[in-house]
């Protein structure tokens, strides 16, 4: 299958492909080889956030200026809210989150932008309907002043999908049992 993302917009796909082409081009030192490692570890992080239900923690993730587009459109530009909604959407289901092939480009001693391809496998817990997705992020990192990662730019663009997922917004001024405030 190759790879053809949804959105229209030729722009999406140029970015694409100028991380994958700069990130393949890189001359890495040991240090940037640890910092590619981590980079990769904020993504990754980011999802077993989600398998494991522990999406409360999923806002440190997310650095100042935290954008989330979704096929080109921008959902929320709030961390905490990000986090909340993937609570509500995760809850109603045993969720398999996986990334693959990532290929990160480390902009400047703060700056990165990943491409990683992903696959998603939810069952829900109601009725064991099942949804999967094929998607690419794109994106970008910013290391804060103690060395951290964070994810400042979340690009999802849609592949494919098999089934549907139901009710993806909380309800208003919904908050689970247990949540952690930011």
């Amino acid at each position: 299958m190759s790879v053809k993302i949804i959105s229209k917009d030729e722009k999406d796909r140029e970015l694409i492909m100028e991380t994958v082409r700069n990130a393949r081009n890189q001359d890495y030192t040991p240090e940037m080889l640890c910092e590619l490692q981590k980079v990769i570890e904020t993504k990754y992080y980011y999802w077993w956030l989600m398998d494991m239900k522990g999406e409360e923690y999923a806002p440190d993730l997310f650095g100042r200026n935290f954008h989330y587009f979704c096929n080109g459109h921008l959902v929320t530009d709030d961390g905490a809210y990000q986090a909340l909604t993937s609570k509500w959407v995760n809850s109603a289901m045993v969720t398999m989150h996986m990334g693959h092939q990532p290929l990160v480009w480390l902009m400047d001693e703060n700056n990165a932008r990943g491409v990683f391809q992903y696959e998603d496998h939810h069952v829900y817990k109601e009725d064991d309907s099942v949804v999967e997705t094929w998607m690419v992020y794109c994106d970008d990192f910013e290391k804060d002043s103690g060395g951290t990662w964070h994810i400042t730019r979340m690009r999802m663009y849609q592949k494919q999908a098999d089934g549907r997922y139901r009710d993806p917004f909380p309800p208003k001024d919904w908050v689970p049992e247990g949540w952690k405030e930011s």
